[in-house]
């Protein structure tokens, strides 16, 4: 404080509102605003000046002019809520018809329950039929989503759009959780967990802590385990969702099999389905799947018998046993040995031509596409789709720009700070799908993860268009008006798809951009909560 009857001066006031002040200092301040009608009096009108200066300047220091940080009146945005709104409705009518609707046919078809659907979508969507068109789609939902983004970014608005997350969230849930069932049994390994035979677990258990784990006893009901080294010789009656590293069921499996882990071997008796993601699967000749099997894989050694349909996303397969439906397998190389029953057809997508057996037994000649390594420069399609997604990419930026122009320019000004951005970039890459699949995991976080999903999808495809502009400032200049602003997006977006569609380099572009993006994202959040930080203390008072 001053000596001026003991007010603080301007400087202090100032330092207060930037948030530089010391902890000490600030908190001293805040106690005498708290009682202090003259010094908040002060504080309010240094903020107005600082406000005023602010746009009096962006003209020429800042990439979008002041006059459009004003939020336009009804009758300007009124078109722009009218093509978002309807493009959200449109992409929603998209998705459901072209992307959920058969996901859940199929899910029904191969045997599994509505509480089980996460799981389909997870280990399916790799070999979904339409994903060749699934670019395409995408695209146009980034455009759509851009609605639900507005919302967020109207801060008069925010409770409303809170009170509707939460609705959603609950919706979401309400939708994909399973039914309600009884308690579960809950072990912990120290170091190891072992059932032993003869025991009889009566309810569900789940193994958790565990380097070691081994089920020789009954289970009657579900089996979860998150343990580095998984057996199970004993009977469990209902499904096994298993994380580990090894896991090997030798076992009889009354449910399904679904496992995340770095080598599966199957050897025992399947009631339902098995959907795995790992490094290496063997399924040994003994083995027998009454439903289906869906693998994401590096290899996989499939013998025994598989009643249902076979779809897998893997390096390397060989095929040994019975098939009892289809298969549709998208991998380097197939093997097919003399051993080998398909029933159905075979649909392959591979760099190779399959390897085929003499003795082998097929339903229909294989249906064969070969893959070419990287994009075919020499068809005019390739350059088309390019063509489409910058247009996609630039609609999108220019609503962005007309909805929010204040936050589309902080975000271009904060990918200034390069090194930052890509540092903070990197976290955010890494943390934020990290903390949304852990919340998924729990039941009360599964409608924030998967909002916290979405919006992190739309994040990254946003992180060309702010790049984009930056690169058309720099290449351009600064100016004023809409139509410079306008021209410097299209440039830079052009730009970055012509970097992006290079050989060897236009992979390591895209993720710089993508970290560069990201973290100006990060950036532009910090700054607003660190400039909101000190009026907000003061109204509090």
């Amino acid at each position: 404080m001053n000596g001026n009857e003991g007010h603080f001066d301007e400087m202090t006031a100032l330092l207060y509102l930037e948030s530089q002040l010391d902890a000490d200092r600030a908190h001293e301040t805040a106690q005498h605003l708290a009682h202090c009608a003259e010094c908040r009096s002060l504080l309010r009108s240094l903020e107005r000046e600082s406000d005023w200066l602010r746009e009096s300047m962006a003209a020429d220091d800042e990439p979008i002019p002041a006059r459009l940080g004003n939020i336009p009146g009804h009758s300007a945005v009124q078109w722009i809520w009218i093509a978002a709104f309807g493009l959200m409705a449109g992409g929603a009518y998209t998705l459901w018809n072209g992307i959920i609707e058969p996901w859940y046919a199929q899910a029904q078809q191969a045997g599994f329950s509505q509480g089980n659907i996460l799981t389909m979508l997870f280990f399916s969507g790799a070999f979904w039929k339409g994903w060749d068109a699934m670019r395409s789609l995408m695209e146009f939902m980034a455009a759509a989503t851009l609605g639900i983004v507005a919302i967020w970014l109207l801060r008069r608005r925010w409770r409303h759009v809170t009170a509707m997350a939460f609705v959603m969230s609950g919706l979401v849930a309400m939708l994909v959780l399973p039914a309600a069932t009884n308690a579960a049994e809950v072990r912990h390994g120290d170091p190891s967990f072992t059932l032993p035979a003869g025991q009889t677990v009566n309810t569900d258990l789940i193994v958790v802590g565990a380097d070691r784990t081994e089920v020789d006893g009954t289970v009657q009901g579900d089996l979860i385990v998150f343990s580095n080294s998984i057996t199970v010789n004993g009977h469990v009656t209902g499904d096994i969702l298993a994380f580990g590293q090894t896991i090997r069921v030798d076992g009889p499996v009354d449910g399904n099999v679904r496992v995340m882990c770095q080598t599966l071997s199957l050897n025992s008796t399947i009631g339902k389905n098995v959907s795995a993601w790992a490094e290496s699967v063997e399924m040994d000749q003994k083995a027998a799947v009454g439903g289906s099997v869906i693998l994401g894989s590096g290899n996989a050694d499939l013998g025994g018998r598989v009643a249902g349909d076979f779809l897998a996303l893997s390096g390397d397969i060989d095929i040994d046993g019975s098939l009892g439906r289809n298969a549709t397998i998208r991998a380097e190389a197939l093997t097919i040995g003399p051993d080998a029953d398909i029933s159905g057809h075979t649909k392959y997508v591979g760099r190779r031509q399959p390897q085929i057996a003499a003795g082998a037994k097929l339903g229909s000649p294989i249906q064969t596409t070969i893959r070419k390594r990287g994009p075919d420069y020499a068809q005019a399609r390739y350059y088309w789709h390019q063509t489409m997604e910058w247009g996609a990419s630039f609609l999108f930026g220019l609503v962005v720009l007309l909805i929010a122009p204040v936050f589309f320019g902080n975000v271009v000004q904060q990918s200034n700070k390069v090194a930052p951005a890509i540092g903070l970039g990197v976290l955010f890459l890494i943390a934020i799908p990290v903390a949304a699949i852990f919340a998924c995991i729990t039941i009360v976080g599964l409608g924030l993860g998967v909002a916290a999903i979405l919006l992190y999808l739309v994040a990254l495809y946003s992180t060309q268009v702010f790049v984009g502009s930056w690169i058309g400032e720099k290449l351009l200049g600064l100016g004023s008006g809409i139509g410079s602003a306008i021209g410097r997006l299209a440039l830079g977006l052009v730009i970055l798809r012509g970097l992006r569609i290079l050989p060897y380099v236009g992979w390591l572009v895209t993720l710089v951009m993508l970290l560069w993006g990201l973290g100006a994202l990060a950036l532009t959040f910090h700054r607003m909560a660190r400039r909101k930080a000190p009026m907000e203390a003061l109204v509090a008072h």
